[in-house]
């Protein structure tokens, strides 16, 4: 049975923290480390991170650290407790702590997931959000506000309990068909002989006077056709009632080179508007 909150009020918008996150994981904490084992996952802390446990007259001020701390902190003392319980109790101890944090993950749709060593890492990795981050500053100016939707569309497909590799690929590909209509009032839609009409000529004016550069960005232009068709096995249907997904490498591969592209694509916008081209 699910409560009504995890039914109907868990968040969309994937999350960085969570007050209620905070209170599940203390509450884990409390049922699963023993009371006189607790020092030594706040010296393992200072050790291995520099954080510290606030200390009071009674000794660890967990509750104080689960509500204030810092998240960096929180989320390394969930790996170190892992590890304790993995080497010092039975080994499904460790197995439960890791999908009681998952769960508390999920139903918060936290960015973060438990990785099979009990390890907290982001959902998908580092350079992944990184490069959402870096894109999703070049879509901000109004012009790109509907590209922007759909770029936060896709990441947040792959954000989910269960995601959702062929819509992440479909609205990244709508994200870079938006700007790319919007740069050549004439194209039709984002295809290979698309780009070499239109994209190309500009190309090798805007890196005219750089011939290395213009070299480059035309290597760079045949990467971004192969991205074009390979996004294509996605975006359509495939003649079945239930489409397959993609695996998530694939996914997240093309995620990522779509984000790099579409980075590109906003910075020709750019020079083209400037030039008044």
């Amino acid at each position: 049975m699910l409560p009504f909150s995890h039914r109907y009020l868990r968040p969309e918008v994937v999350q960085d923290d969570s007050k209620r996150m905070r209170v599940q994981i203390e509450a884990a904490f409390e049922n699963f480390v023993h009371h006189g084992d607790r020092h030594k996952i706040a010296t393992q802390l200072e050790a291995l991170s520099g954080g510290k446990i606030p200390l009071g007259q009674a000794g660890y001020m967990w509750h104080f650290f689960f509500e204030h701390g810092e998240l960096r902190d929180i989320l390394d003392v969930i790996s170190i407790t892992y590890k304790f319980l993995k080497n010092s109790m039975p080994i499904e101890k460790s197995s439960q702590w890791g999908e009681y944090i998952q769960f508390a993950f999920d139903t918060h749709n936290m960015r973060y997931r438990m990785s099979d060593d009990g390890s907290v890492v982001l959902r998908v990795d580092e350079e992944f959000e990184e490069a959402r981050a870096a894109t999703l500053s070049g879509l901000q100016q109004q012009r790109y506000t509907a590209a922007r939707i759909e770029f936060e569309t896709a990441y947040k497909a792959l954000s989910v309990e269960n995601p959702d590799g062929k819509r992440a690929v479909r609205s990244m590909f709508e994200a870079a068909e938006i700007v790319f209509k919007m740069m050549f009032a004439d194209a039709q839609r984002l295809a290979g002989p698309q780009l070499g009409q239109h994209l190309k000529p500009f190309i090798i004016g805007n890196y005219a006077a750089d011939h290395p550069a213009r070299q480059a960005a035309e290597r760079l232009l045949q990467g971004f056709t192969e991205w074009v068709a390979s996004a294509q096995y996605y975006r359509h249907g495939q003649g079945q009632e239930e489409p397959n997904q993609p695996p998530l490498e694939i996914a997240v591969t093309l995620m990522g080179a779509g984000a790099s592209y579409l980075r590109w694509l906003i910075h020709l916008d750019q020079a083209k508007l400037a030039a008044g081209a």
